[in-house]
């Protein structure tokens, strides 16, 4: 541990990378310690999936709420105008 983590109490981690025995390790800028790193895209990949297939699932089953009690409606978009052509509009200063 150099003189600078002694002091500090803390390390300055690297970004993880594979060591020679396909460890996923950080080292310490500073002294040079090493520590093994989680495998964070595999617990975010599986919790995600999750997420998304509950997500689903509830929005799935609104629609079918919806559609069953006839409040399904599909919402038509405002006629687009041209430029000018929209109500006038007010502008107050405040001061």
């Amino acid at each position: 541990m150099s003189l600078f983590c002694r002091l500090s109490r803390r390390h300055y981690w690297s970004t993880p990378h594979r060591a020679e025995d396909r460890r996923l390790v950080q080292v310490c800028y500073e002294c040079g310690a090493e520590r093994t790193a989680r495998e964070l895209h595999n617990e975010i990949a599986a919790e995600s999936l999750n997420h998304s297939i509950a997500s689903a699932r509830h929005e799935m089953a609104r629609i079918c709420e919806q559609q069953s009690a006839g409040g399904f409606h599909r919402q038509i978009a405002p006629e687009k105008i041209a430029v000018g052509q929209g109500p006038a509009r007010r502008f107050i200063i405040v001061k």
